[in-house]
């Protein structure tokens, strides 16, 4: 917020500065507070400690809340939520008819909730309250998909900085080489931290399409496939051990996934004749596979223009996703990994039931507790999935607007088809189905079990 009203301080026409500055007392004097009168106490035990997660996750969400409210506009009281919590969770989704005529200040602002909610808001509390020791370790733990642990082999000092040293090194990065393909510096800013987040939010209504250049749809798959791809391995890769990363069977499976979606979904637009050339079909086909497996929500065309075939493929990278330990959504690559591996080891059982065959990843082999906890985790995504759809279909919406809607919100995806396709925008739908909605992002941004667990456990 302090920085946004700095923006707006030096932006001619911003009228966002007292927005800014308000919104920024209030959240400090809340912050202040608890500090003061709550007393501290050196133990949590696990059901406070999902109960910090969702809170922080809630409570930032809802001061986020106070520039969009306080500076006006098309945001009455649910569309700052909705934007808001959209912003927080890397969903992308918007409200927005033309983000064009929105003040700097507040285009900034909007940014920034993306890229502080890609690296994870527990994270960036950790790193400022080193006092916090033995919680901090368990708030991290809380935080960091179970899934993504087992490449983090380091402390949780260590792992919190590997984060945010990777975070930061992409995000310069990425700003420099939008800046190198033409894009001016505010625009090159706020799309490096939303690609780097795999958030999607962008600076015009028509997202990257607005700006036509191919070297900056190939810069932006580039940053994407990178921020899907669990940071301790990008970080293992830096640092002189490359093996970890390409050696690893979860990112060989993810990068012949990915290529082989491009080639169903580029051969699909260029037979279909949805583009003149080969070319064409490759890059827009390339791009929508990275942008809904990244669950960033970019566009490059409308995807309600997209075939069935290509429709279908796209359904199943966005459930499937990046790696555990990224700034993605969705199921994860690593729980679908497990999955077929899982399916392959019970088709030999069949065939052999005396056997004793165990599930591996590489060289390591998963336990039963997590085997089963992979398949729980995919069981209730679908689940949610269905209920939702359901609720939005009973609403009067056609079944695609509402599956696609509703995948996208709890993938943290943001762009849908139909309706709510790339290039449209949220402000039309319902107010319960926007409720619903901003309920789904923070769920899957959760990721299912961090909700469940806080309701579930007693002591």
């Amino acid at each position: 917020m302090l920085l946004a009203m700095i923006i707006s301080i030096c932006s001619e026409g911003d009228d966002a500065y007292f927005a800014f500055f308000l919104s920024f007392f209030i959240s400090v004097m809340a912050g202040v507070f608890p500090l003061i009168f709550i007393p501290h106490d050196s133990y949590i035990n696990i059901r406070e400690i999902y109960g910090v997660l969702i809170v922080s996750w809630a409570t930032v969400c809802l001061f986020g809340v106070l520039p969009y409210l306080m500076w006006g506009g098309e945001f009455s009281v649910l569309n700052a939520w909705f934007e808001s919590v959209s912003g927080y969770t890397t969903t992308g989704a918007t409200i927005l008819h033309s983000p064009e005529d929105l003040p700097r200040s507040i285009l900034f602002f909007r940014s920034c909730t993306q890229w502080m909610g890609g690296v994870g808001v527990v994270l960036f509390a950790m790193l400022l309250a080193p006092a916090m020791r033995m919680n901090k370790t368990r708030l991290s733990q809380a935080e960091i998909s179970p899934l993504a642990k087992e490449n983090f082999i380091y402390k949780t000092q260590e792992t919190v900085t590997i984060i945010l040293s990777v975070y930061l090194g992409s995000t310069l990065l990425c700003f420099l080489m939008y800046m190198i393909a033409g894009m001016g510096w505010f625009d090159s800013l706020n799309h490096a931290f939303s690609t780097v987040a795999t958030g999607g939010f962008s600076t015009r209504n028509t997202s990257l399409a607005a700006f036509g250049n191919t070297w900056i749809y190939v810069i932006t798959m580039i940053f994407m496939l990178t921020s899907s791809i669990h940071f301790g391995l990008l970080y293992s890769a830096v640092s002189g051990k490359p093996g970890k990363l390409f050696g690893s069977p979860l990112i060989r499976y993810f990068a012949l996934s990915v290529a082989a979606g491009t080639v169903a979904v580029s051969a699909n637009l260029w037979l279909a004749g949805r583009f003149d050339t080969l070319g064409e079909s490759l890059l827009h086909g390339a791009f929508q596979v990275v942008s809904y497996t990244t669950t960033s929500g970019y566009a490059s065309i409308d995807s309600s223009l997209l075939p069935a075939l290509s429709f279908i493929v796209i359904v199943f990278f966005t459930l499937q996703s990046g790696c555990a330990g990224s700034t993605t959504g969705g199921i994860k690559v690593d729980r679908i990994y497990v999955f077929f591996r899982t399916l392959k080891v019970q088709i030999k059982k069949q065939q052999h039931p005396k056997a004793i065959i165990p599930v591996k990843v590489g060289e390591n082999t998963v336990d039963e507790d997590i085997i089963n906890s992979v398949l729980l985790f995919i069981l209730l995504f679908l689940f949610i999935l269905l209920c939702a759809t359901v609720v939005l279909t009973a609403m009067g919406y056609d079944v695609l607007t509402s599956f696609s809607a509703a995948l996208a919100s709890l993938s943290n995806a943001g762009a849908g088809f139909g309706s709510f396709s790339s290039l449209e925008n949220y402000d039309s739908m319902l107010p319960f189905g926007k409720i619903l909605m901003t309920v789904l992002m923070i769920t899957g941004r959760l990721e299912i079990y961090g909700l469940i667990l806080f309701f579930y456990i007693r002591k």
